[in-house]
């Protein structure tokens, strides 16, 4: 099945450009948060590429944490619903948080992750950083402060986005044509 569908993917964004907006949103919250602390909340497992190659522009104090939430399963859409698998996290209250996800389409999961934080961390301030924002699906509306891409309705792996767990380790977005 993997070997057929890799003759079908196409390059969406390639691994310079990915590598250069990584870069680029890191220097924003630099900026933004000089002087300051900040947490990324990396939504595992998609983000976890794109959170390493972040932070690790990231300049002023930051703290790393991970949670494990799913809404695809194994389908090429959105379930409409937000399963949480692990949402273990330690006191953030007080905290500047960045909550990283490598996709934002519904809005459904960034709507769940903020009621979440009001009312498990008394949080009124969570920011969200994403890889790609998928605007044309929005469901729900999602204030998105660092965005990298913004993409049409495309199926993306790669660059920690999966298909049935594969085609994480692919170093550039690419789309089944």
């Amino acid at each position: 099945m993997n070997n057929l569908v890799l003759k079908n993917l196409q390059v969406l964004i390639s691994e310079e450009d990915l590598q250069k907006r990584v870069k680029e949103l890191a220097e924003q919250i630099n900026k933004d948060y000089e002087g300051q602390e900040i947490t990324l909340v990396s939504v595992l497992k998609g983000s976890v590429v794109f959170a390493s190659d972040l932070i690790r522009h990231i300049k002023v104090p930051v703290q790393l944490e991970f949670i494990r939430l799913s809404s695809y399963g194994n389908d090429m859409r959105s379930s409409g619903k937000v399963k949480a698998i692990d949402l273990t996290l330690p006191n953030l209250s007080g905290k500047n948080v960045i909550v990283v996800e490598d996709i934002i389409d519904t809005g459904t999961t960034a709507h769940f992750l903020l009621s979440y934080f009001k009312l498990q961390h008394k949080l009124e301030n969570v920011k969200f950083a994403t890889l790609l924002n998928k605007e044309c699906a929005r469901v729900r509306p999602v204030d998105v402060a660092y965005s990298g891409f913004v993409i049409e309705d495309y199926f993306v792996v790669g660059y920690g986005l999966d298909y049935g767990g594969y085609y994480r380790n692919l170093p550039y977005v690419g789309y089944f044509s």
